[in-house]
């Protein structure tokens, strides 16, 4: 029987690195998350990190990078992880963008 894990969240930067998904993937075998900067004036900044144990060593899967008014980054992963974690914050201090992240993993 397969196990799909899927959900959606919603949020707004601040001008520090915050979680905006942490998913615990030691049981999903296919990953996809989307992010998407909904706000139609701001930038923002991510980064995804992705644990083969939990507490273990942080591997930096996406380096910093930065998404524009309207615009959406696509990570797909097949390799087992224990847990993703994407990160999320003001490209420009002080200038808070709104975000959306969705994401869908299946395992067996």
């Amino acid at each position: 029987m397969w196990k799909i894990d899927r959900g959606s969240q919603i949020g707004i930067t601040t001008n520090n690195f915050t979680e905006a998904l942490s998913w615990n993937v030691s049981e999903i075998g296919k990953k996809t998350i989307l992010l998407k900067n909904t706000d139609t004036t701001n930038s923002l900044q991510y980064r995804l990190d992705g644990y083969v144990s939990y507490g273990g060593i942080e591997n930096e899967l996406v380096p910093l990078y930065k998404l524009t008014p309207g615009e959406i980054a696509e990570f797909h992963y097949d390799h087992q992880w224990c847990k993703l974690v994407l990160q999320v914050k003001a490209a420009v201090s002080g200038n808070q963008a709104n975000y959306r992240v969705d994401y869908e993993g299946q395992g067996a």
